[in-house]
């Protein structure tokens, strides 16, 4: 018996760090991806890519990394960059993000949604992944089976390490943290699941997008892992009208 639970013990163990070796290391901000990026209006008014992506946030920078390696990308984003707004770029900064009066460029824009509840998404290059509380996770295997889309979960399964080996980390708890946790379970929200990235059921510790040091690496450093040459990315850019078109030699605008 003794022999058993060591040898679960171990096997949880080597677990555990072989999810946290998957993880990103600590590192400065990789702003790299500012070759690509340019304001609006230093564009040619007229222009040919073979994609076009509306919104650089926390679903199209990885989608125009990932389309650049074959393929030339437009990124239009209404946002400015992160360095315009370093805040955003620290743990430090985040309430200051949140209250913030929204004078329209702000990083946080401010909205009411549906059900008439007060909310603020992200106006800036990367997201809302450069303004919310930095938690990451994999999404719930019932997700995908109640989806009704046949997920190739190889496929899956890369993207996800794809993401986690840039921009997330190993979390460490705050004081605060750490007690809420033990808080929760001395509550009876059990199981007492450790630290994973998997969407389980009772209390866990999980990624985080912010790094030991307390910097916070959004979306936007996915661009990173695209052709850079291939990608421009428009900030301050406000899309008014789409023009689709059969013909091969039009220009997408």
């Amino acid at each position: 018996m003794a022999a058993a639970l060591l040898l679960f013990l171990l096997s949880y163990i080597l677990q555990l760090q072989l999810e946290i070796l998957g993880l990103a290391t600590s590192s400065n901000h990789d702003f790299s991806y500012m070759k690509s990026v340019y304001n609006a209006t230093d564009l040619p008014l007229e222009d040919v890519y073979d994609y076009i992506i509306v919104g650089g946030g926390t679903a199209g920078c990885p989608l125009a990394a990932t389309l650049s390696r074959k393929y030339s990308v437009l990124v239009v984003e209404r946002g400015s960059a992160p360095v315009s707004y370093p805040q955003v770029l620290s743990a430090g900064g985040s309430g200051a993000n949140l209250l913030q009066e929204d004078d329209g460029k702000t990083p946080a824009q401010r909205f009411v949604s549906e059900d008439g509840v007060p909310n603020v998404r992200g106006r800036i290059l990367g997201g809302s992944s450069m303004i919310n509380g930095g938690f990451f996770s994999r999404a719930h295997d019932q997700f995908y089976n109640q989806s009704g889309i046949d997920w190739e979960m190889d496929v899956v399964e890369k993207a996800y390490k794809w993401v986690e080996d840039t921009i997330v980390f190993c979390s460490n708890l705050s004081s605060f943290q750490s007690i809420f946790r033990k808080a929760l379970l001395q509550a009876g929200v059990g199981p007492d699941n450790g630290f994973t990235l998997q969407h389980l059921v009772g209390t866990k510790s999980s990624g985080s997008t912010f790094d030991d040091l307390g910097r916070r690496h959004g979306a936007m450093e996915l661009l990173n892992r695209g052709v850079l040459k291939n990608l421009r990315v428009a900030v301050e850019a406000y899309v008014e009208k789409i023009i689709f078109s059969s013909s091969n030699n039009a220009s997408r605008k």
